[in-house]
């Protein structure tokens, strides 16, 4: 892609997020995620994340890159080499270092547990890392990149993919 293309998808990116995210303040009420989960560190960690995410990003409901079969396969490649060392192949957070870093890395499988962030502060945390919690920055993934990994985390918590799910329909079985 010539330099040109890359920045004036990079720009139009930008803009989409800024009408994204006016948009997504009129949107309807925002359920409070974590309400209900336990205390524990994991958790208060995770609160600690959240509570560090800009505004702009907090209201962001929804990602501006369609996700369409471009994007999951560019965000799986990415998430592929970016992710898996801590998050695990499937995005469960079984990887080879999670057991080394100082919080567990997300079960993106997990959708209560996952849905903690909406769209905009999953963009923000690949972007910025999160400090405390041994996930780094991928600030040299440009915005079209990030926005793709974002889809390619929700893609993966389809409900036969998704933990959460699974212990749903075995309690109902």
């Amino acid at each position: 892609m010539s330099e040109v293309i890359r920045t004036t998808r990079t720009v139009l990116l930008l803009l989409l997020l800024l009408a994204v995210s006016v948009l997504s303040a009129f949107g309807h009420g925002k359920e409070e995620h974590g309400e209900k989960a336990d205390a524990g560190s994991h958790m208060q960690a995770m609160k600690a994340v959240k509570s560090r995410v800009p505004a702009i990003y907090r209201i962001m409901e929804r990602t501006p890159v369609f996700p369409d079969s471009e994007s999951l396969a560019n965000g799986k490649t990415l998430f592929r080499q970016n992710c898996t060392v801590c998050h695990g192949k499937k995005g469960d957070g079984q990887g080879p270092a999670a057991s080394s870093l100082p919080t567990s890395p997300a079960n993106f499988l997990d959708t209560h547990h996952s849905a903690m962030y909406n769209a905009g502060e999953k963009y923000w945390i690949i972007g910025n890392g999160t400090g405390t919690t041994g996930m780094p920055s991928f600030k040299a993934l440009d915005p079209a990149e990030r926005w793709d990994l974002v889809n390619y985390i929700f893609s993966l918590q389809t409900p036969e993919k998704s933990e959460h799910s699974s212990q749903e329909k075995s309690h109902h079985d």
